[in-house]
């Protein structure tokens, strides 16, 4: 994590200042605050190497759990909770163009790091065939991923 804000305005401003240098960077809501983290990484050995880059923002390094919840729940719809993938990208800056797209259609939207991969991802969404069908009539090519 790289900021914690109170004004989401501000921290939008870091997460794209930091998206502009090729970080892949999502925003987390937890109560009033709106937090910034860049990754995620595929070690923990290259999470730090990024955080000396960023020491400027006193980066925490943290070790997150998948995106599912903890305590398994009862049976839940088709599309719950689940995220597309609208583009895969060798920069964050590449991704720009379709990262504005998903955000005028009103989605969530967040870049993960895969791969060598920036990849664009749209969730999480309670109805993704829903979801689908709109980014694919703004020209988007659309894949659910788990």
């Amino acid at each position: 994590m790289v900021g914690s804000f109170g004004n989401r305005e501000n921290a939008e401003r870091l997460a794209s200042t930091l998206r502009r240098q090729g970080y892949p960077v999502h925003l987390e809501v937890s109560g009033e605050l709106t937090r910034v983290w860049v990754g995620p990484y595929s070690s923990q050995a290259r999470a730090r190497a990024i955080a000396n880059t960023l020491s400027q923002y006193q980066p925490q390094v943290t070790r997150t759990a998948a995106r599912e919840p903890e305590v398994p729940q009862a049976e839940p719809a088709p599309s719950a909770s689940r995220f597309l993938q609208v583009g895969a990208f060798r920069s964050a800056q590449s991704a720009q163009a379709v990262v504005e797209t998903v955000r005028q259609a009103g989605y969530p939207v967040e870049l993960v790091e895969e791969g060598g991969l920036v990849k664009v991802r749209v969730g999480p969404l309670d109805d993704a065939p829903a979801a689908a069908a709109a980014l694919r009539a703004r020209g988007l090519e659309v894949l659910e991923v788990r």
